[in-house]
């Protein structure tokens, strides 16, 4: 039986005080109950290299960041730093570096993993209160999207993370996350208070151009609380995007065409509140993490369609808000 190990980061609460690990069958499409982990308070996203797992954390009245290794048989950390009062809302790594977004601080930490042990090396600053929701990178470049401010910062790794540019966005809109193509040409961005998918053709800081603006949802859509759109994620041969909405509780799919993207289906998340979502490297299932109800949930996907199948299975994940796939060892 093939299968893939999945980890799921969870809000901090009595029914989920930590990491979760699963499994999934590659030929069925059912998933394994979760078990616990790893012991880290608020580990709400996630993000894994090379087998190791950084992850927010809460303690003892601080925040910061765990590095996790999924290879040993315990649940200690590598390493952590604390350095904030509250928790990141966002992780990613890559092969020195681990970045994080503090939405509510307004701020960028940068730390350095070389020795397995997290230690802070930069704080960008960009204000209290800016809603910074992403560390997306690119080349030499970093982008921000602070959803409260309603811009993308932009700034060069390779020259002291310098301010090199902004991308600016109607007051209302909430830029929440992207993903860039695998050639950093295309950069796709999903807006949370307006519900809109923007296409942007990328070259440099000074030429960033807008090809196209996409509603989410249907016209005069409305729900209570308001739908926010949430994670973004590109197929593997890039020819489809998907996108999950909070509170319309819906993933809807992109075929695209270049810089063109045309909506071809929407369905349930299998649950409420699914913050996040994830692609299986073969193209073949969707994973939604939907904190509130449903679980965790896994979706058959038709590669050559693009769309959303049968729900395969599902299990109890509660608080569930970030969701990786590794390879079963």
């Amino acid at each position: 039986m093939q299968k893939l190990i999945g980890y799921i980061g969870t809000y901090e609460s009595p029914a989920s005080p930590g990491i979760d690990c699963f499994s999934l069958d590659l030929e069925t499409g059912r998933l394994s109950a979760p078990q616990r982990r790893f012991a880290v308070p608020d580990s709400k996203y996630l993000s894994l290299f090379d087998g190791v797992l950084a992850a927010p954390v809460r303690r003892d009245g601080r925040a910061g960041i765990s590095l996790l290794d999924t290879a040993s048989p315990g649940d200690s950390p590598l390493g952590e730093c604390l350095p904030e009062q509250s928790p990141a809302c966002f992780v990613t790594q890559d092969e020195r570096y681990i970045y994080t977004a503090n939405y509510h601080e307004g701020n960028v930490l940068v730390y350095d993993k070389s020795d397995k042990t997290p230690r802070l090396t930069r704080t960008i600053s960009i204000a209290p209160g800016a809603g910074c929701h992403q560390v997306l990178l690119t080349g030499d470049y970093m982008l921000v999207p602070c959803l409260l401010l309603d811009q993308v910062n932009i700034y060069n790794r390779s020259h002291d993370f310098t301010h090199v540019g902004t991308i600016p966005f109607e007051p209302g809109t909430g830029p929440r996350h992207g993903v860039f193509d695998g050639a950093g040409r295309r950069l796709f961005l999903v807006s949370e208070l307006s519900n809109e998918l923007f296409v942007y053709e990328w070259t440099d800081p000074a030429s960033v151009r807008l090809r196209g603006i996409t509603p989410i949802l249907p016209q005069n859509f409305t729900s209570d609380p308001a739908p926010a759109s949430a994670a973004i994620r590109l197929s593997a041969d890039e020819r489809f995007l998907y996108v999950s909405t909070r509170f319309a509780d819906v993933i809807t799919v992109f075929a695209l065409d270049g810089f063109q993207a045309t909506s071809i289906q929407q369905v349930s998340s299998g649950g409420v509140h699914p913050r996040d979502f994830i692609l299986t490297p073969d193209g073949n299932y969707l994973l939604a993490a939907n904190r509130t109800k449903g679980g965790l949930a896994c979706f058959r996907l038709d590669p050559e369609s693009g769309k959303i199948g049968a729900l395969c299975s599902s299990v109890p994940a509660p608080e569930a808000v970030s969701v990786v796939l590794a390879q079963d060892r």
